[in-house]
């Protein structure tokens, strides 16, 4: 078994149950490549994963106050540190699709008991996606096995949240639209995946869209924070 980052052969002592059912393998890095990625601190915000505080951020005050109506529950796997930063340079910048891989376990983890929910990801413009070739979102979800419904489209294409600066990323407009799908998530629990969370404006966005349908609740989710 190779690791989805560096492509190196991990060498372990498999368990009886990977013996005999080697498709429960889920591991998929290395120890040196799994050790670039920490995890979110126990002391975080319970909104937002934003380290430092066990209790609601500032950054999550000011969001309740923008929406009132909206209880915003989010959860993330790991800090984004260098080693994630390098990770999604590979990855998107890159193009390196073989790394949609690299977290499969958390994924599978995480959805494990998530029966009876509409899985959606961030979509990206027509232009974004005929430059990279694939949705980075929907390609680590579909590696997962985990299905998705386009809910959500990009209506133009707009220079990426990367390359702005924290009040530039907030102050972005609203780049989303409802699919026809939308209307199907009525009285249904939403989960909001994106890759990274950092302002959190993407993902309030993609929110605002489909709070108007009603659904029982709105989760988020993202690799890293």
């Amino acid at each position: 078994m190779k690791c989805s980052w560096c492509q190196k052969e991990i060498i372990r002592n498999l368990q009886m149950k990977e013996i005999l059912f080697p498709w429960c393998i889920r591991e998929k890095r290395c120890q040196l490549c799994a050790e670039q990625f920490v995890p979110i601190p126990e002391k975080s915000c319970p909104y937002c994963c934003k380290e430092g505080t066990d209790k609601k951020c500032q950054e999550c005050e000011r969001w309740q106050q923008q929406y009132p109506d909206y209880i915003f529950k989010h959860h993330a796997f790991f800090q984004y540190n260098e080693g994630f930063k390098e990770w999604i340079y590979q990855y998107k910048k890159l193009g390196n699709y073989q790394l949609k891989q690299t977290f499969v376990t958390e994924l599978v983890s995480y959805f494990k008991y998530e029966n009876d929910v509409i899985v959606t990801a961030i979509p990206l413009s027509d232009t974004r996606f005929s430059e990279r070739g694939f949705n980075q979102v929907t390609s680590f979800l579909d590696a997962a096995n985990i299905k998705t419904t386009p809910l959500l489209i990009k209506k133009e294409h707009i220079s990426p949240q990367a390359e702005k600066n924290r009040q530039e990323r907030l102050a972005t407009k609203q780049p989303f639209e409802a699919t026809a799908k939308a209307k199907d998530i009525t009285n249904r629990t939403v989960i909001i995946v994106d890759d990274v969370y950092t302002t959190g404006r993407t993902l309030f966005h993609a929110a605002e869209i489909l709070l108007p349908y009603n659904p029982r609740e709105i989760r988020t989710l993202s690799l890293a924070r």
